[in-house]
C-alpha cells in the first residue's frame, strides 16, 4: 500500500484524501485549526443552533459531482424555495432580476429596458458587430460592453458574475465564466441571435421536462455539512487528518517527497496540493520555479460576509435576496435572504425574524474600502445599506457575525484555461505531484471536485504503474 500526503482540508483535498483512502495510506494536512476552507458553519452565537453557512451556501444541482458524493456519504439534500426570486439594484431601487438572460444578456433588449432605460435599451438592441477576435479567449466585459454597451454590463453582467466571483467581468475570461456566449466572439457572430438560441433550448428542455430539477442544492444546516460527512468517511477507510499543520517546505527524493512544518516532517510516495495557488506557488518555488511562477501570478479577490438574524419589526420579507452592481454607492454588494430561500431554516428561527447575509468586497478594493474595519464596523454598515435598501428602518439585529474570507476567490483572467494547461504539463513531469482547488477548473464546488477526483485517479494510477 502506498502513502500519499495531501495538504489542505478544503473540499477539494479532502475529497481527494477521501477517493485515495479506499486503497492507499493518506494523511490529510491542514495548517488551520478546522477542516472546510470555505465552507464553514456559524450558530450565530448559538442563536441558531442547527447553523447555517459563513460560507459557500449552496452547490450546482444541475452537474452530477456534488449530489452523486452527498449520495454516497448519506447526506439529503434540500432545494431552495421556488416561491421567491431575487433582485437587483439600480439607481437606489430594487428591480426583479429578467430571467431570460443568459447571465444577464438578454435575446430581445424588451426584457431589460426597465432596468437599463430606453436609450440603453436601444443601444442593446442595435448590437454592434465586431470582428472575430485572434485569440482564444476575451474580457468578458469588455466584449459585451463593445457588442451592446455598458448599461446591461455594468447593471446585470457585472452583478451577477460577482456573485460568483466577487470579481469586475472587465476582469474575467468570456471563456471560463460564459463559455456559452464564446462562439460570438470567435466567430464574429451576433451574440444577441446565439442567445436567442440557447434561450430558445432552454425553453424546448423545460418543456420536455430535462430541465426538471433545481439548479442549487444543499443541506439542513448547511452546504458545509459536506465537511464532517467527508472526514468521517475519510477516517473509516483508515485517513490520518492533522490539524495545525502548515507546511513550509517540500522536497522532491528519489522517489517520494517529503514535506516539513513546525515540528513535523511526512514522506510519501505521493504529494498533492490542495491549496490555493499562491500557498501552493511558495512551497514550489524551489522544486517547480516555472509552475511556481504561473501559480503566484493568478489574483485572488478577499470578500467578508456578515450572517445576521434579523428582527422584522412585523413585515415580512419578500423575495430570495438581491444583487448590486459596483455603480452603485453601497457598502455591500449582495444580501441572501436566507429563510426565504431556504426553506428548512425556518422551523429554526423565532416568528418575526429572518436570516440574512450581507456580502462585502469586490477584487480590487484597497484596505481603506473595508478590509480595516472592525468587524463591529463591518456589521453595523453592512446593516445600515441592508436597511435602507429594502426600506426596513425599524428592522434591528438580534445576532450577527461577521467572517472574513482573505484571498480566497481565485480570478480566472482572459487567457486561464491556456496558462492552467500549460502549468498542468509542467506538473505532470514531476512524477507524484498534482495540485488540486478552485484555482484551476472551476470555482464552484463540483467543478473542485471533479478536479479532486480526476488528481485522485491519476495518483492512484501512477502509484499502481509505479516499483
Amino acid at each position: 500500500m502506498k502513502h500519499i500526503t495531501v495538504v489542505g482540508g478544503g473540499v477539494s483535498g479532502l475529497v481527494t484524501a477521501y477517493r485515495l483512502s479506499a486503497d492507499h495510506e493518506v494523511t490529510l494536512l491542514e495548517a488551520a485549526d478546522r477542516l472546510g476552507g470555505c465552507l464553514r458553519p456559524t450558530t450565530l452565537g448559538g442563536a441558531v443552533p442547527i447553523g447555517i453557512d459563513s460560507g459557500a451556501e449552496a452547490s450546482l444541482n444541475r452537474r452530477p459531482e456534488t449530489k452523486g458524493l452527498a449520495r454516497e456519504l448519506g447526506l439529503d439534500t434540500v432545494f431552495p424555495s421556488t416561491r421567491h426570486s431575487s433582485q437587483v439594484l439600480n439607481r437606489g431601487q430594487l428591480h426583479a432580476i429578467p430571467k431570460r438572460t443568459i447571465m444577464g444578456v438578454p435575446a430581445d433588449a424588451a426584457e431589460v429596458e426597465s432596468l437599463i432605460g430606453a436609450e440603453a435599451a436601444d443601444r442593446l438592441a442595435a448590437e454592434t458587430l465586431t470582428g472575430a477576435i485572434d485569440t482564444d479567449d476575451v474580457s468578458l466585459g469588455d466584449f459585451l460592453s463593445a457588442r451592446l454597451g455598458d448599461a446591461v454590463v455594468d447593471s446585470l453582467v457585472d452583478p451577477l458574475l460577482g456573485g460568483v466571483y466577487a470579481g469586475r467581468c472587465r476582469d474575467l475570461s468570456l471563456a471560463e465564466t460564459v463559455p456559452a456566449l464564446l462562439p460570438a466572439a470567435v466567430e464574429g457572430t451576433s451574440v444577441l441571435d446565439l442567445v436567442a438560441e440557447l434561450l430558445a433550448a432552454r425553453e424546448a428542455n423545460a418543456r420536455s421536462g430535462t430541465e426538471h430539477e433545481p439548479v442549487f442544492m444543499s443541506f439542513e444546516g448547511g452546504i458545509n455539512r459536506l465537511i464532517p460527512a467527508l472526514r468521517e468517511a475519510f477516517e473509516t477507510n483508515g485517513g490520518t487528518v492533522s490539524l495545525g499543520a502548515g507546511v513550509t517546505r517540500i522536497h522532491r527524493g528519489a522517489g517520494t517527497w517529503t514535506v516539513s512544518g513546525d515540528g513535523f516532517e511526512v514522506e510519501s510516495d505521493g504529494l498533492v496540493l490542495a491549496t490555493p495557488a499562491h500557498i501552493s506557488a511558495g512551497l514550489l518555488t524551489e522544486t517547480a520555479p516555472d509552475a511556481s511562477a504561473t501559480l503566484a501570478s493568478i489574483p485572488y479577490a478577499s470578500t467578508a460576509l456578515v450572517a445576521a438574524l434579523v428582527d422584522l419589526d412585523g413585515t415580512e420579507l419578500e423575495g430570495s435576496g438581491f444583487l448590486v452592481p459596483a455603480t452603485e454607492d453601497t457598502f455591500i454588494k449582495a444580501s441572501t435572504f436566507v429563510s426565504n430561500k431556504w426553506p428548512w431554516t425556518a422551523a429554526h428561527i423565532p416568528r418575526g425574524t429572518a436570516l440574512v447575509r450581507m456580502s462585502i468586497g469586490r477584487f480590487g478594493d484597497g484596505p481603506e474600502v473595508w478590509s480595516t474595519a472592525s468587524d463591529e464596523e463591518l456589521i453595523d454598515r453592512a446593516f445600515a445599506d441592508w436597511q435602507s435598501i429594502t426600506s426596513r428602518s425599524s428592522a434591528r439585529v438580534l445576532a450577527a457575525e461577521a467572517q472574513r474570507w482573505n484571498s480566497a476567490l481565485p480570478q480566472y483572467l482572459p487567457g486561464h484555461a491556456a496558462r492552467i494547461a500549460g502549468l498542468d504539463e509542467q506538473i505532470a513531469e514531476l512524477d507524484g505531484l498534482d495540485l488540486a482547488g478552485s484555482a484551476f477548473a472551476g470555482v464552484g464546488i463540483p467543478a473542485c471536485i471533479a478536479r479532486a477526483e480526476a488528481v485522485a485517479q491519476r495518483q492512484r494510477t501512477r502509484q499502481a504503474d509505479g516499483p
